[in-house]
This record gives structure tokens, sequence and C-alpha cells, in this order.
């Protein structure tokens, strides 16, 4: 065999050797990324119980039942429209988000509703009541069911009315929305949500209360 032939073979083989190689290099850079190379981490939604929440709960009974519930304010809003109603021109609805659980511990409570909630306050415009008192007492309305909502996802859910109520488990932590329509004039700036007892079914200003923060009347 001639030398020019040898040559040729052994250019021949090192081409053939580093063609291999080469395709090993892009096999690997082509392998596709697992799901734990691509995939961010995703938090999962947390659900706070009553006891955590901070702050003390009010503990409050529908007048004519047996069985109350404890109900702990988580938030507060300023808000045009509350569950699927609009405030009148010149008001809004001052919502208070909240917690509610059973009285006791050991078991669950039936038929639960919001709509029996106060909210108090010194009005700085018109007075209040057929005795025109610097002390107000409004109303709920409108009011939610109750249901479970993760932390920091009560302003932004679908909240709906209830006639029925809601039932909780033993031990279970629910939340709801009331709202209280308010002038736009109004200036107080101290409230509280307030409630019957069983020692105080009717008179308001025997219901047990305690502090909501007050909203901020800013656009969100």
């Amino acid at each position: 065999m001639s030398n020019r032939m040898l040559a040729a073979l052994a250019v021949g083989s090192l081409m053939l050797v580093a063609g291999c190689s080469g395709s090993g290099t892009d096999a690997k850079s082509d392998a596709p990324t697992t799901n734990a190379e691509s995939s961010p981490s995703v938090s999962q939604p947390k659900y706070t119980k009553f006891a955590d929440f901070p702050g003390k709960g009010l503990v409050t009974t529908e007048p004519g039942l047996k069985l109350g519930v404890q109900v702990k304010p988580v938030d507060t809003s300023w808000a045009p429209e509350l569950i699927g109603k609009s405030a009148d021109p010149g008001s809004h609805y001052f919502a208070v988000y909240v917690a509610v659980t059973g009285e006791l511990p050991d078991r669950g409570v039936e038929n639960v509703k919001l709509s029996y909630l106060r909210l108090k306050f010194k009005t700085t415009v018109q007075k209040c009541g057929p005795v025109q008192s610097d002390t107000c007492y409004k109303e709920a309305y409108p009011s939610s069911g109750l249901d479970e909502v993760a932390d920091g996802a009560w302003r932004n859910s679908t909240w709906s009315e209830t006639i029925v109520g809601t039932n909780i488990e033993r031990g279970e932590t629910k939340i709801g929305v009331v709202g209280f329509k308010m002038p736009d004039t109004e200036n107080a700036k101290s409230f509280e949500l307030c409630g019957p007892t069983k020692d105080a079914e009717v008179d308001p200003d025997r219901f047990a209360c305690l502090p909501v923060k007050t909203p901020s009347r800013k656009a969100s």
C-alpha cells in the first residue's frame, strides 16, 4: 500500500473520532431539563387558626340562640362596593373582615350569621337615634356568609350573602365580612365592633365591643 493511501486513511480516522466526540457534546446540551430544574417553587396559601390571629376575640350570641361564636377583626377597608352592592353616592362601606369560630372549643355552631353585629363610634356629623346621641351604632349591611379564606385574600374574595347562615364545625375557623354604610363626611377616628351577648340581647349600650382599625380612605 502506498504512503499516500496510508496518509489518507489516517486523516479519515481522525475526522471520524472528532465527529463522534462532537455528537456526544451536542446530545448532552440538548437534553430536556427536569421539572425540578425548570419549575420555581410555589408558596402554598396559609390559613391561620382563630387563636393565632393577633388581638382579643369578641364573644357574641345572636339573640334567641343558646350557643354563640367568637369573632375577631382581621382587616378593615373603605369600600365603594361590597358583596355585590354599591354604596350610595356620597358614602362608602366601612368593611370589617372577621375570623369566626365556635364559642366553645369542643363543639360546632349551626346557622352562624353576622348581620346582627354593630359598629360603634362617636359621630362628627349627624347625630344618631331618637335621642340624637353622639354615640352611633351602625347596623351591619351588607353581611356575608362564612368561608375558609387564605390569609390576605379576603379583600379579593367573591363574597355572597346568606339568609340561613353558615355551619362552623368544632375547632374550625372561617372568615366573613360585614359592611356599615358611612357618609364620606364622617371623620370619626375611633371605632368598635359590637355584638349582643346572653346577658345583653337588645340594648346596644350593653353589647360586648372591641376596637377595630380605622380603614384608609386612599384608593387601593
